[in-house]
């Protein structure tokens, strides 16, 4: 068995092939399974393939207090409008990975494939409390690759950028989990939640935004949250 093998619950999903509800004694349906194992390997399942949804903050959080640290200490207050940059880009490369990588038209089965595991599951599976922020295997990565790139390109002002863009990050994952496991009854984090609702249960192609609509906005995407594309829209909340 290799390290990084799927399991076949997963590559079934991944071509639609989803475990059936269980019928119960009543005859009547179960609700559908939460969650699927996706690697075959228990170790890598369970450290690096899912994430309780405080780890954001627990990983990210050092990166935020000391890049705004050194970015005063380097740059006085000039270091909050980097900072703030640095944030408004995590949101830009949120709204660019949700639309254009996270929803691709998937032809061939390894497109698929590949589709369900950057995306297909969370729409599968939206509730499922441990894939609702990304994983190791998913965030480290990337973050790596993005710190590199922020070095090179922002030089001397690396750290409060840097440091934004991380509590940007930290941001969209609780965002987006408060709007899967948290019901507001009123205000500003019911709108949010009932946007992001809409995306699953009535528009896939608009509302990519989940920290803001701002670039649904820019790009022509967004719809209002009283403006439904089809019936099912009524059923999120």
């Amino acid at each position: 068995m290799g390290l990084l093998d799927l399991s076949q619950e997963c590559l079934d999903a991944a071509e639609g092939k989803l475990p059936e509800p269980v019928i119960g004694p009543d005859g009547k349906k179960a609700k559908p399974p939460l969650r699927l194992q996706v690697f075959k390997n228990t170790f890598i399942e369970k450290w690096f393939a899912q994430a309780h949804p405080i780890t954001p903050g627990i990983w990210f959080g050092p990166f935020v207090v000391y890049g705004l640290y050194a970015g005063v200490l380097s740059h006085g207050w000039l270091a909050l409008p980097a900072f703030a940059g640095g944030v408004l880009i995590t949101t830009l490369i949120e709204y660019c990975l949700h639309r254009f990588l996270f929803h691709f038209d998937a032809k061939t089965q390894g497109e698929r494939l590949q589709l369900f595991l950057l995306h297909g599951y969370h729409h599968e599976f939206p509730n499922d409390p441990m894939r609702l922020v990304l994983p190791p295997i998913g965030i480290w990565p990337v973050a790596a690759i993005i710190g590199t790139i922020w070095y090179f390109v922002f030089g001397a002002w690396f750290w409060p950028v840097f440091a934004g863009t991380a509590a940007g990050y930290v941001a969209y994952d609780w965002t987006h989990y408060y709007t899967h496991h948290f019901n507001p009854k009123s205000g500003p984090l019911r709108w949010i939640k009932r946007y992001h609702m809409l995306h699953h249960h009535d528009s896939p192609n608009h509302r990519y935004g989940i920290t803001t609509p701002l670039w649904d906005f820019v790009f022509g995407t967004y719809l209002s949250t009283k403006n439904l594309v089809r019936q099912g829209g009524r059923h999120a909340q």
